[in-house]
């Protein structure tokens, strides 16, 4: 059985996709009740005054869905300094019904959005998947939440109607090896330069350096002699962990499929 949508034919500013996209996360409750986070909320998701016991009507609830979205459409343009299309707005005002416009406004989709940046906009939605359980006061990763910011994304790297879509690559290229990653060479190479040599030269080099090197130096001998490692051996072992860490992450982003 399909669930219900808000009434088509009122004066929506955002696309019925944007629309059906909050009303269907949402759901509507014609009795007030608390959300996963223990927030009273009733309607379309609407939590302003909400009391125990209140109760409204479909046509109510459809009205007061029209004016939140009215708000915080008009409230997103502002925010905006590069106009935003009509479902790049309606996935933008789909994020903030859900974590507020304050919180939007703080948002690296929003940042991202005015730098220009689609992709990693679209990449930010995911950051807004946590909730406070309500019994432990712990973040939790919540899939209800995870699965409606995959959705907002997509729809915020939708093209609208009237625009042409790219055409799309028949050949797709698979997931590159993490040996040929810059950041894992990167985390090789700090674990490589941990090698005896690699530091004698660098502290010979820093020896006759000047200005922040040389503050540097003085910084690494400072900590060693209070923890009684030699200079060289404290710096073999910080490369040594810091290529360790670069690596083990890169490898745990892609296990995650991050990256």
């Amino acid at each position: 059985m399909a669930r219900p949508l808000p009434d088509p034919t009122l004066p929506w500013p955002i696309s019925m996709d944007a629309v059906a996209e909050i009303a269907e996360s949402e759901g509507l409750r014609l009795k007030a009740y608390r959300c996963p986070a223990g927030v009273w909320t009733i309607a379309w998701g609407e939590t302003d005054g909400v009391q125990p016991g209140d109760t409204c009507t479909k046509e109510q609830a459809d009205r007061w869905l029209l004016e939140d979205i009215t708000d915080r459409a008009a409230a997103i343009r502002r925010m905006c300094t590069v106009s935003p299309s009509e479902h790049e707005l309606g996935a933008m005002v789909s994020l903030a019904y859900n974590i507020g416009l304050e919180a939007f406004r703080r948002s690296t989709v929003l940042r991202q959005h005015n730098a220009g940046n689609q992709q990693a906009a679209a990449r930010a939605f995911g950051l807004w998947n946590k909730a406070r359980n309500p019994r432990t006061g712990q973040l939790e990763v919540l899939p209800g939440l995870t699965a409606r910011r995959q959705r907002e994304a997509a729809l915020y790297l939708t093209p609208d109607s009237d625009e042409r879509p790219e055409p799309m690559p028949q050949a797709v290229e698979g997931e590159s090896a993490l040996a040929k990653s810059p950041i894992n060479a990167g985390g090789a190479a700090a674990i490589g330069m941990g090698g005896v040599t690699a530091l004698t030269q660098v502290a010979d080099q820093a020896q006759q350096a000047s200005g922040a090197l040389a503050s540097v130096k003085a910084a690494v001998h400072q900590v060693a002699d209070f923890i009684g490692l030699p200079p060289g051996m404290l710096l073999a072992a910080g490369l040594v962990a810091v290529g360790w860490l670069v690596m083990s992450n890169r490898a745990k982003q892609r296990r995650e499929g991050w990256a």
